[in-house]
Parts: C-alpha cells; sequence; structure tokens
C-alpha cells in the first residue's frame, strides 16, 4: 500500500491551486494588454513584483489580489469578467478537496485519492510542470510519484 501523508497532499494541492489562480489572473492580464512589468509599477510594487509573484506560484494577499484588479478595471470594465473567470470549476474542485482532507485517517488517503481520480488526473499536469519549474520540494516530488504511481495502477486496472 501506498503511503501519502496528508501533509503533503495538501500541500500539493495548494500549489496546483495556486497555479491555476495565478495563470487564470494572467489570462484576465493578457486580455488587458497589460504587461507584468506595468501591472507591478500599477500597483505601487516593485517592476517584478507580478512576475516573481506568478513565476514563483506565490500566494499573494487579497490586499495585492484587489491591487491587480483595480488595474485592469482601469484598463477596462471589469465587469465583463465573472467570478467564475477567476476562480474556474477546477480551482472551486481543488479547494473542496483541500477542505475534505481534513476530515480523512492517513490510512484512507489513497481511497480518497481514487474517489477523486479524474482531478487527481488532471493534477497531475499541473504538478509535472511545478516541478519541471523547480517548484516542488523534495516531499512533495515524492508524494507526485506516489500519486502517479497509483493513478497509474487504477488506470490500467481499468484495461
Amino acid at each position: 500500500m501506498i503511503n501519502i501523508e496528508i501533509k503533503h497532499l495538501k500541500k500539493l494541492l495548494q500549489k496546483a491551486l495556486l497555479y491555476r489562480l495565478m495563470t487564470n489572473l494572467d489570462s484576465f492580464l493578457k486580455e488587458a494588454n497589460i504587461k507584468h512589468s506595468r501591472l507591478s509599477l500599477a500597483t505601487g510594487r516593485a517592476r517584478t513584483w507580478f512576475n516573481d509573484a506568478y513565476n514563483n506560484n506565490e500566494d499573494i494577499q487579497l490586499s495585492s489580489l484587489t491591487r491587480v484588479l483595480a488595474v485592469i478595471n482601469s484598463k477596462g470594465n471589469i465587469e465583463k469578467y465573472k467570478l467564475s473567470d477567476l476562480f474556474d470549476q477546477k480551482i472551486l474542485q481543488i479547494t473542496t478537496l483541500m477542505m475534505s482532507l481534513g476530515d480523512e485517517e492517513p490510512e484512507y488517503v489513497p481511497a480518497f485519492i481514487e474517489s477523486e481520480h479524474k482531478l487527481f488526473i488532471d493534477l497531475i499536469s499541473d504538478w509535472a510542470l511545478l516541478e519541471d519549474n523547480k517548484k516542488l520540494t523534495f516531499e512533495e516530488k515524492e508524494h507526485f510519484k506516489k500519486i502517479r504511481i497509483m493513478l497509474d495502477k487504477e488506470e490500467k486496472g481499468k484495461c
């Protein structure tokens, strides 16, 4: 049986959540034709602030998010954006998963992952990108490998 520690699974889920959220926010910036450096300066930060946060998959503060949205609004009407464009279904699924993980006993984590098979299959690509960009710790990489092995075994069992 594969041992998946809840604390490392939570960290992996949080990194996937931040990756998707920052990617959605970057889409807003592209649509508004705002470069990362211009956004950073317009929010009163250093020129590289947003680019660093985006590339390093940082968990920006709510006040920073509202500054970003204010700059986007200055380029055009923010009303054309929907909250669901930023916090899409996948982000909400990941968040729900993170909340329900707190109720799981360690021995049931593999069954928990298997019960959310489709979502975890989607997350594999996010974690692979984060791993390629050296954004996962050693422990997170090890747990990512374990999850991938477990999902691969499950896929092969369906054939």
